[in-house]
């Protein structure tokens, strides 16, 4: 048998095509499931100028949260708002009152993501002297 430069060539050049069209099979594949719109992020319901206020189990107040404007994703629960407000009582402590530009909240609903010139201010009571924080994005847990 008489290997030649030419037949050597071809043979090599088969074998490369070859193994990039089994490479090519593996590496591009078909997404797993098609798109079908149920994963769109849109809003299923919003509400304007909207006030909300979550009782203990006492029947005392424990946060109010009112906004400007809320809107709803059911594909995940959450919910975005629009200028929020935010005020936490404490039984024997001053309350705490919070205002952004925008929020966030999880599906959950056991925490706030306030960003945008977040100001948070808490009077003066027994227990402290009060103050005030100013920052740019603040996350409150709500059910602390």
């Amino acid at each position: 048998m008489i290997f030649d430069a030419k037949r050597t060539f071809i043979a090599t050049t088969l074998l490369v095509l070859a193994m990039s069209s089994w490479w090519l099979t593996r590496s591009v594949s078909t997404p797993e499931k098609p798109f079908d719109g149920k994963t769109r992020h849109d809003p299923d319901y919003t509400i304007q100028n909207f006030n909300t206020t979550v009782m203990n189990e006492l029947g005392h107040r424990r946060y109010l949260l009112s906004g400007t404007w809320l809107i709803h994703y059911g594909d995940d629960g959450s919910s975005e708002i629009t200028k929020p407000y935010l005020i936490q009582y404490r039984e024997g402590q001053a309350s705490v009152h919070t205002r952004a530009d925008t929020g966030w909240i999880p599906k959950d609903g056991g925490e706030i993501l306030m960003r945008g010139n977040v100001v948070s201010a808490r009077g003066q009571d027994p227990k402290g002297a009060g103050g005030e924080i100013r920052t740019d994005s603040m996350k409150i847990l709500l059910d602390k």
